[in-house]
């Protein structure tokens, strides 16, 4: 398996040896489970003490692509099996360090790291489950115990009963048969006023232009009583790739208000929120269309619920999106202790099972055709 991959010319990458090394002992471990690629969790890159960065691998197409999760930013290679050319992309505005640099003080190490684990894996996990820092490991905790001690849930228990009850009216309430663009300006209007009260002196279509995402696909340019001209534009699509139902503005995205035909051809409304930040705001426009009979439904109102009374389970851990060990630290002492870490990352010896997904790989450049664990 491994014997064309001495046959290079030199003048070749100088790390492209070392990641030559580094592959013959990655293929003696066991590739991570249940994924349709061949993939490997790496040793930890540990550039200082505390500072522990898990490796990942990927086997496809005659490449073996190579990252490092450094906190919020992704230290990426891709070598060449054939050519032992070697690629590093650029990493995104987060990062610290040079991508090269990085992979030139990495290599050496996990290639050291791979070997010890292929000579001895049970000391070799046993020493890292031993040394490994809270800070480079992940695991979850229940929202609440991420808040400030004493910290009131954002959704009183009065609000939450207003709110279930506005979401049945919603859910029974009977469809529109028409529906124009300043109707639905109308109710998105009494929406606005009721998560923002400092704007309701202000005309629905101020109120529009300051909250939602202008990209609105030709709906302000509607007539504003046509409801024949609404749904032909509705229905001819012309408004895709626009958000005109983003009436807040948000990332990935804020709140939506959508206008759906039942099946008879009359009007509903899906109302939903992706930005944690608005979830609150929504649930007040949701009780203000309930308590005009808007005939709504609430998409993923049970996790937003959840979310604000603080009984979901949210990501601890240094990478994107999760909430670091030291803000916790800081903000609630005691919730590190009911922390459920994951465990750290394991290196095992490859089954013949995997050895033969490898080979195949190795020889075709993708693992279609071979069964994978998770079939």
């Amino acid at each position: 398996m491994h014997g064309n991959l001495n046959m290079r010319s030199r003048g070749l990458h100088p790390l492209s040896t070392q990641y030559e090394v580094l592959f013959r002992e990655i293929q003696e471990t066991e590739p991570i489970g249940k994924t349709y690629d061949v993939e490997w969790w790496g040793p930890y890159f540990i550039p200082r003490a505390r500072q522990w960065h898990r490796s990942r691998f990927l086997l496809y197409g005659g490449r073996l692509y190579g990252s490092i999760e450094a906190g919020w930013a992704t230290y990426s290679s891709t070598w060449d099996i054939s050519s032992g050319e070697i690629a590093f992309e650029n990493v995104s505005r987060h990062s610290m360090w040079n991508t090269q640099e990085v992979w030139t003080s990495a290599l050496p190490q996990l290639t050291r790291r791979l070997k010890a684990a292929n000579e001895n894996p049970d000391a070799f996990n046993r020493r890292v489950r031993l040394l490994i820092p809270l800070e480079a490991r992940t695991g979850r905790a229940v929202r609440k115990w991420t808040w400030p001690k004493r910290t009131r849930t954002p959704l009183s228990g009065n609000e939450l009963a207003r709110f279930e009850t506005a979401c049945a009216r919603g859910a029974r309430a009977e469809s529109w048969v028409s529906l124009t663009s300043d109707k639905y300006l109308e109710i998105v209007g009494r929406a606005y006023d009721a998560a923002y009260p400092d704007m309701r002196n202000l005309a629905a279509r101020e109120k529009h232009s300051l909250k939602a995402d202008n990209r609105h696909g030709g709906l302000l340019d509607l007539p504003d009583q046509d409801d024949c001209a609404f749904r032909d534009w509705y229905e001819s699509g012309a408004w895709s790739g626009s958000h005109p139902w983003e009436i807040v503005f948000g990332h990935p995205l804020g709140v939506m208000l959508s206008p759906v035909p039942d099946p008879d051809g009359n009007w509903r409304f899906h109302l939903s929120v992706d930005a944690v930040g608005l979830f609150l705001h929504a649930v007040k426009m949701a009780i203000a269309l309930g308590d005009a009979s808007t005939p709504f439904l609430f998409d993923g109102k049970d996790s937003v619920v959840s979310t604000l009374r603080g009984v979901d389970i949210v990501e601890i851990g240094p990478f994107y999106g999760q909430i670091s060990l030291s803000d916790l630290r800081d903000v609630r002492p005691e919730a590190v202790d009911r922390v459920e870490w994951d465990p750290a990352v394991e290196i095992h010896p490859i089954s013949p099972f995997q050895r033969d997904r490898v080979g195949h790989v190795l020889r075709t450049g993708s693992p279609s055709g071979k069964p994978s664990l998770s079939t």
